[in-house]
């Protein structure tokens, strides 16, 4: 026993030694300056914009959506719904909105309802295809991908401009922030996405390793190409691999922190479990990159390094959960042991340790929503700050949630399980 307890302890020590110096190194880092040179909001520049929404059943939302697109001030654009096989109205909305530049794409069983890559595939051939005919520059045309339930800011297309200036840019990815935070779970969700995850990635333009994730993301048409036929893959973080792909083949990638893309925050718990099972799932399935990653020599060894942490993942959270398992048994052990009857000593040590135990509970949650805090303090429905604490002891709970879809992400790979429900949308 006190061999195990040993061994858990410093494995358990190395773990939280690697998120501390992680999490203060992404927390410290100043943001990127890259290129942050002025960018009219005239049409000025010939990049044109194919916005690309991906429909399953999004009767609910689609019109919203398209209309925020259109909305945008820069007129070089166009809309097209790639609808796989709806069994709901989608495509009739959009059809009745007879808007001049908006496309509908529909595809039919068996060759519909597939994947999410296999849509974009298949409007991209379209989309290339029509580019050679119009005779259009592929380094000008950049794909952007919505999601059904995507609204974009008004500065989306000016930083857009800004990025993809650089003819070197192959694929950017937006800021992510939640609609609907007042609730707790969404709330959690907006300040993983709009300020963990945008911390991530701001230190990942320093390491020149920007990953492609979820809404808004773009890629440039050229750099597609040189991808083939099907530049989106099977795997259920496709975006991921995309991006991966992309950075592969010599291209940068960037991140626009400076304008967002909203969506829609999950409120079901189960379903908040299923879609991260199938995040994870897509993370172990892009293990098989490793040896592309290893032996490439367009991307430098610090990219290489965030990639690797990144791709490890899945295992160390596998890991972490096994330990935390296994302490909580050990713990009841512990605690059914311990001679009660003796009481709490009032001595620095065991008060001590107690504040050690807390700082670690509940310590990184109230960091990082405090952060959240600072860079939404100024927006309009920004949260206050007391709804910022209490989401910052609800943030172990809101962790712990990961526990089970890492296990059922480990299984369903396993078993060899790849289908998924796709994510319900509920009306605005």
């Amino acid at each position: 026993m006190n061999a195990l307890l040993t061994i858990m302890a410093g494995v358990s020590v190395c773990l939280i030694f690697i998120y501390f110096s992680y999490t203060s190194l992404i927390l410290l880092l100043p943001p990127f300056a890259g290129n942050k040179n002025r960018v009219s909001e005239d049409d000025d520049s010939e990049l044109e914009y194919v916005f690309l929404i991906p429909c399953l059943n999004e009767e609910v939302v689609i019109e919203k959506t398209i209309r925020s697109i259109l909305s945008l001030a820069y007129t070089k654009k166009m809309v097209i719904v790639v609808d796989d096989d709806s069994s709901d109205n989608t495509v009739a909305i959009v059809r009745q909105m007879n808007l001049p530049n908006v496309r509908v794409i529909e595809r039919k069983k068996p060759n519909a309802q597939l994947g999410k890559g296999e849509s974009l595939n298949y409007a991209y051939t379209k989309i290339t295809k029509a580019a050679r005919r119009l005779n259009k520059n592929p380094n000008n045309l950049i794909l952007t991908v919505i999601d059904g339930d995507g609204r974009p800011s008004d500065n989306l297309l000016t930083e857009a401009n800004r990025v993809f200036r650089d003819t070197a840019v192959g694929a950017a990815q937006a800021r992510i922030r939640i609609t609907n935070r007042r609730s707790i779970l969404p709330m959690m969700q907006d300040i993983e996405f709009y300020s963990t995850v945008a911390a991530i990635q701001n230190s990942r333009e320093y390491t020149e390793s920007v990953g492609l994730g979820g809404n808004g993301q773009f890629t440039r048409l050229s750099a597609l190409i040189e991808l083939g036929i099907t530049p989106w893959s099977k795997c259920l973080l496709e975006d991921f691999d995309l991006g991966l792909s992309i950075l592969l083949k010599g291209w940068k990638s960037k991140y626009i922190g400076e304008a967002v893309v909203y969506q829609q925050g999950l409120t079901s718990v189960k379903k908040f479990i299923r879609q991260r099972a199938r995040w994870v799932q897509g993370n172990i399935q892009s293990i098989k990159r490793l040896r592309e990653v290893r032996k490439s020599d367009t991307l430098s060894s610090a990219s290489k390094l965030d990639i690797y942490y990144f791709l490890a993942q899945p295992w160390i959270n596998l890991l972490g959960s096994i330990i935390m398992i296994i302490s909580w048994a050990l713990m009841l052990i512990f605690f059914r042991s311990v001679d009660w009857g003796a009481g709490f000593s009032n001595t620095i040590q065991d008060w001590g340790a107690l504040l050690v135990i807390v700082g670690l509970i509940f310590g990184p949650g109230l960091v990082w929503c405090i952060y959240h805090y600072e860079l939404g303090r100024k927006d309009k429905d920004g949260i206050s700050f007391l709804h910022c604490m209490g989401a910052g002891l609800f943030m172990p709970i809101y962790n712990l949630l990961a526990i089970p879809s890492i296990w059922i992400a480990f299984w369903r790979q396993s078993t060899k399980k790849e289908a998924w429900a796709k994510t319900e949308r509920v009306a605005e």
